[in-house]
């Protein structure tokens, strides 16, 4: 009886470390799966956002990324598709988005997480819209698109039918170049 009882305890904590390691392989997998799935999202919704700012066109792809609350809320993308846009008197042709991922939690059971990223556009290139020149000439309009200021954002992102969108986003920093 004393053996069986050795064996049965023995198979038993092996059995038990087993799961807690399989656990904690799973649970990184799921975590690290999240991660990239986010820090995707959040790389090519501010690009899109960005480009949508900057040409005013393709805005019909935001939805893919972020909630529609968040789009009808979004202070700079009505400025950017309004007759107001710093940028809308240019033909922008190119530019790089960069967001940078600081900081990322989210728990492969539940639906929100929540990241901190900054943004930042540079190399912003483009021409005058013709017709525009004669602004350029006075000395009212640069002949230079003007500068984007980046910043931090706090966001919070829920996974809906089980696809990621952002659901917020707060900027806590403006980036002055």
């Amino acid at each position: 009886m004393k053996y069986i009882r050795r064996l049965l305890w023995f198979l038993a904590s092996r059995v038990l470390v087993l799961t807690v390691v399989v656990s904690v392989l799973v649970l990184s997998f799921y975590l690290a799966m999240n991660a990239a799935n986010i820090y995707i999202l959040l790389s090519d919704g501010m690009q899109a956002r960005t480009n949508t700012i900057l040409t005013r066109e393709d805005a019909d792809m935001l939805p893919g990324f972020f909630r529609d609350e968040l789009l009808n809320n979004d202070e700079a993308l009505a400025l950017g598709l309004s007759d107001s846009s710093p940028y809308i008197n240019y033909n922008i042709t190119s530019f790089e988005s960069n967001v940078s991922l600081e900081w990322i939690w989210s728990w492969p059971w539940e639906d929100v997480a929540q990241a901190t990223i900054s943004h930042t556009v540079e190399n912003i290139e483009g021409s005058v819209r013709s017709g525009r020149s004669s602004l350029v000439a006075s000395g009212e309009l640069s002949a230079d698109p003007p500068e984007w200021h980046g910043g931090r954002f706090n966001v919070v992102l829920e996974r809906v039918a089980g696809q990621w969108k952002i659901a917020s986003m707060v900027q806590t920093q403006v980036f002055v170049n």
